[in-house]
């Protein structure tokens, strides 16, 4: 089985990456979980990860973000405003659920929170979360809550899963791993599953030394186990856009494999929290990615 994470990232994401996603999904019969920055796109910001980030030159470098971003949004936040994201399309939103598919949030401001969390009071960290609420509320017209988080960049700490722990979550999947667990942080173990990010992103591979998308299609193809839950996270900026064809021509040859895909709602509510091993939230590094990421304590990294 396989679930796709979409993450909305950008305001570009948003308006012209998502959409074909919905309609290729629709068209191949599969649904996925669509996770929705809610405030400002400040993408621009990300530069700094230059000089923050061992590594993050170097993939960019090799994976164009121009072309998979555009010049507008890698100025948002600086030289251009922030343009708001999910709560300036709520039609959007409606639209992925009313198509079958799981929404859930990804964050109030995704560069704030990649880039520095580390730096930030759990107050601040729960300021973040009730700004995405209140903003979740308001674009859907009713009181319903997200059901599942997913971190950006896969980024947390104890003090965001302290946060994150007394919110309304069915679950959450803010690491990466090998296998579905119960988070822990400061003796506090989480009510409900973390399903990790199992198998490695495009942008990723894309920066291995050697790689191109061929390669990167042959390997991608045979990631997926058959005797696991595959989580593979895209981008609405990247698979959605400029690596469109790439990601349509995946998606046919897992099925064609014999992969059925589920939503990651439905995945978490087939398991038991008290039966899966405890795991604290650890810095790892990963091969193409820029900086650490959270890595539950089953991850093979």
């Amino acid at each position: 089985m396989i679930c796709l994470k979409l993450d909305v990232d950008t305001r570009r994401g948003l308006d012209e990456g998502l959409p074909p996603l919905l309609s290729l999904l629709r068209d191949e019969g599969v649904l996925a979980s669509v996770y929705f920055t809610m405030g400002p796109d400040e993408s621009g910001k990300a530069v700094r990860r230059v000089f923050t980030r061992p590594g993050f030159l170097k993939k960019m470098l090799r994976t164009n973000p121009a072309k998979m971003y555009g010049w507008r949004t890698m100025f948002y936040g600086t030289l251009l405003p922030a343009p708001p994201i999910g709560r300036a399309r709520p039609d959007l939103m409606k639209r992925t659920a009313q198509e079958g598919h799981e929404i859930g949030l990804h964050a109030w401001n995704h560069v704030q929170w990649q880039d520095c969390l580390d730096s930030m009071s759990e107050l601040e960290i729960e300021r973040e979360l009730e700004l995405a609420f209140e903003s979740w509320r308001k674009a859907l017209g009713d009181k319903e809550n997200p059901k599942g988080f997913a971190a950006p960049a896969w980024k947390v700490n104890d003090a965001a899963l302290a946060c994150l722990f007394k919110r309304p979550f069915s679950y959450i999947s803010v690491t990466r791993g090998q296998s579905p667990v119960r988070l822990t942080a400061g003796g506090v173990n989480a009510p409900f599953p973390e399903l990790p990010t199992t198998l490695p992103t495009l942008d990723e591979i894309l920066a291995w030394d050697g790689m191109n998308l061929d390669k990167a299609f042959d390997f991608l193809a045979k990631a997926p186990q058959h005797d696991m839950l595959n989580v593979y996270t895209l981008h609405t900026e990247a698979e959605g856009l400029a690596l469109f064809g790439f990601f349509r021509r995946l998606l046919r040859r897992w099925k064609t494999d014999g992969y059925t895909f589920s939503r990651m709602d439905a995945a978490a509510a087939a398991l038991h929290p008290l039966q899966l091993p405890l795991s604290a939230a650890r810095d790892a590094t990963l091969q193409g990615r820029g900086g650490t990421v959270s890595a539950s304590c089953a991850c093979g990294f």
